[in-house]
């Protein structure tokens, strides 16, 4: 038996998408059943409207938390808060700190902390009024400046003159809080890096490439919402990932290197999927996604499978990462709970 049981602590809630919640406690229910094989003590708790209340039974100093929380900055269990909060009560959890999820999830404040590294990623603008927006490298793409998993990002997102770029950042800014920004649009094909551990021992264990041919109309030519995650689309369909992607060990060598140092200059922790795109041959970074999805059908634990490591053998590791750090938490900040619940 592992040294400490495993919470698996999930959102859900009535803005959740149904395709979202569907996946979501499938991923729950694999993650209990392969957990337990390895031989985890494994209990689940949902969040919808109370942290607090989810996290009541569970003493920080005997469980561990999968963070598992995704949702946006106005839900109760988004995964940055979470992560604040269980950093407050003294747990030990996977993946990224909060400062590194809140950095990571609003795009201006990843670009900059790309930029201050000297990181190549596609010029941009925050927007905060559709008014005094002004950008000058068309085709651009426009899509909320504080959301994830390709909310908000269609193919309208892709714009070619200034009147656009407004029309569609209103559009944003009207369904989605946190402001919009604005990109050159690289065309080419995508580049998803998976890489896991910390500092010493990042490893990057498989690329992917998603080409997009077989869609000529550049407004199709992006990972929209739909091509992520709806597999009844057209965009699905057409935008499939290649793993391993064909690469020149040279080529392999440049976007290895880029994202481990982008993974390091965002302060993500245990694991990771870097976005790159290229520019005239140059990669180029577009996103930082820390704490990125774990469902079964996502890209990273696909990338994971390809590369040899099955489901268990992935949950596995990553609990690991965690428990690793258990023993270097200041027993003192830890807040008591009430008593823990019994797991199978």
């Amino acid at each position: 038996m592992k040294p400490y049981p495993v919470l698996l602590l999930f959102g859900l809630d009535s803005q959740t998408l149904p395709v979202d919640a569907e996946v979501t406690r499938h991923m729950i229910a694999r993650a209990e059943q392969v957990l337990r094989e390895r031989a985890w003590r494994v209990a689940a708790s949902e969040v919808t409207d109370d942290l607090d209340a989810a996290l009541a039974p569970f003493a920080p100093a005997e469980w561990l938390v999968f963070n598992l929380c995704e949702g946006s900055p106005n839900q109760p269990f988004y995964y940055a808060s979470v992560a604040r909060e269980l950093e407050r009560r003294g747990f030990a959890y996977t993946g990224c700190d909060a400062d590194a999820l809140h950095r990571t999830q609003f795009k201006p404040m990843m670009k900059r902390m790309l930029e201050a590294r000297r990181l190549p990623t596609p010029r941009w603008t925050a927007v905060e009024c559709v008014e005094e927006l002004s950008f000058d490298l068309f085709p651009a793409l426009v899509k909320p400046a504080g959301e994830h998993c390709s909310f908000g990002i269609t193919r309208e997102s892709v714009v070619f003159t200034l009147a656009e770029a407004r029309a569609q950042a209103a559009t944003v800014m009207e369904q989605y809080p946190g402001g919009a920004i604005i990109e050159e649009f690289l065309d080419g094909e995508e580049y998803g890096i998976s890489l896991w551990g910390n500092h010493e021992d990042l490893e990057v264990f498989g690329i992917s490439v998603i080409r997009y041919d077989a869609l000529p109309d550049l407004r199709d030519r992006l990972c929209t919402f739909d091509a992520k995650w709806l597999p009844e689309t057209e965009a699905y369909q057409k935008t499939m990932p290649t793993c391993p992607a064909p690469l020149s060990p040279a080529l392999k060598d440049e976007l290895e290197v880029l994202a481990c140092r982008a993974h390091i200059a965002c302060g993500v922790r245990d694991y990771s999927r870097i976005d790159i795109r290229m520019q005239d041959r140059r990669p180029m970074v577009l996103d930082v996604n820390g704490n990125c999805a774990l469902s079964e059908n996502s890209g990273f634990v696909e990338t994971a499978r390809i590369a040899g490591w099955d489901y268990a053998t992935l949950l596995d590791r990553l609990v690991s990462m965690a428990a690793s750090r258990a023993s270097a938490l200041p027993a003192g900040t830890r807040i008591e709970a009430r008593p823990q619940i019994q797991t199978p």
